[in-house]
């Protein structure tokens, strides 16, 4: 899918992706779904950003805790206190960042991590919803944004295409193991 340039097309955009992740997820066997992966290991395969999941619940969880950012930090600018989207102890390694944030999930079941993805998402759909044609997409409309835009980050908090390829990946590496 090409990149958002309106409102509706990014609201579709998030609907759809989740939409797609969650038929990938149905696709998968029980066993594919709690069995580890096997190549996050190798950023060549699934990107940097993705190193630090093991498994099925570590990838959901990881995109949950991303959404609770994005939370924040539009929370941030609408009480007129815009900050950084990343906390200021990890804006020079956001990779430590993640590795706490799936560290404080150990005990997390899957259908836990799907439910508090499923909340987050739609959170992300009503948040998206709220704001104005020009507010998603004027680049540096909120200072904090710098010189990209609200939509941007929007995209970066739903990466259910990116999920979707690694869940793929998986299923593969399962039926080869």
């Amino acid at each position: 899918m090409a990149y958002p340039t309106t409102k509706q097309e990014l609201l579709s955009a998030i609907t759809d992706g989740y939409a797609q992740l969650n038929e990938q997820i149905a696709k998968m066997s029980e066993a594919e779904q709690t069995a580890p992966f096997t190549f996050v290991s190798d950023p060549k395969k699934c990107g940097v950003r993705w190193q630090n999941d093991r498994c099925l619940r570590d990838l959901l969880v990881h995109i949950h805790e991303w959404q609770v950012l994005m939370r924040i930090f539009v929370q941030n600018i609408r009480d007129g206190h815009p900050k950084d989207y990343l906390p200021e102890e990890y804006r020079k390694n956001y990779l430590e960042m993640e590795k706490a944030l799936l560290e404080k999930h150990q005990s997390t079941t899957l259908a836990e991590a799907r439910n508090l993805l499923r909340q987050t998402h739609d959170e992300m759909y009503r948040l998206a919803e709220s704001f104005s044609e020009e507010d998603l997409f004027t680049k540096g409309f909120y200072k904090s944004t710098y010189t990209t835009n609200m939509s941007a980050y929007f995209l970066s908090v739903v990466p259910y295409g990116q999920a979707v390829k690694i869940l793929k990946m998986h299923q593969k590496s399962c039926k080869k193991g």
